[in-house]
């Protein structure tokens, strides 16, 4: 099944499950809830500013969308490839509740390309993901295990890392001479 060009709000969301469905061209409004998206394909959809609640994407590939603005705090996201997508000011953290914050696991997501700028990342697992030649500029990672994850080609000024597992993870050149050499960080080959 495919939607294409359509305008999705929670009347035609809500309390459903998409299986192996392709979204094109689409524009998703307003607050969305108790919805599990499995391996779906986002291509050039809108969900800016969207707010989803109790919502899972599980093996989904969003390319070149537009996520800026969304609060993953009440979304399950597995296995995703945000690759060349526009995700500013997002905030990727688990809440449990008010005062208590879980690790949230984004170990197999892709973030190739992808425009993060004034992104935070709270407590994080981001072992071994990728953020090659992505805009990071401004972005916050505070208690992040970054253990092997690839910064190659991003641009990380002004980008801080708070608190954080540094283990072997990767730089290119530029990012190393301007941020890593004291912090460990290595150099990519």
């Amino acid at each position: 099944m495919k939607f294409n060009n359509k305008v999705l709000t929670n009347s035609e969301l809500d309390g459903k499950d998409f299986d192996d469905i392709s979204f094109e061209s689409c524009k998703f409004t307003g607050s969305i809830k108790f919805i599990n998206f499995n391996n779906c394909k986002f291509i050039d959809c809108d969900l800016f500013g969207s707010i989803f609640n109790i919502t899972s994407f599980t093996k989904c590939s969003f390319f070149g969308c537009k996520l800026s603005s969304i609060d993953f705090a009440d979304i399950r996201i597995s296995e995703c490839d945000f690759s060349n997508s526009v995700m500013e000011n997002c905030v990727f953290q688990k809440k449990l509740t008010k005062n208590d914050i879980k690790k949230l696991d984004l170990r197999n997501c892709i973030f190739n390309k992808t425009n993060l700028k004034g992104s935070v990342f709270v407590y994080c697992n981001l072992e071994k993901v990728n953020f090659v030649g992505s805009d990071l500029s401004a972005a916050i990672f505070e208690r992040c295990n970054l253990t092997l994850t690839n910064f190659t080609e991003a641009n990380i000024n002004g980008t801080g890392f708070e608190n954080c597992i540094i283990n072997n993870t990767i730089l290119d050149i530029s990012g190393y001479i301007s941020y890593g050499s004291s912090k460990g960080f290595v150099l990519s080959n």
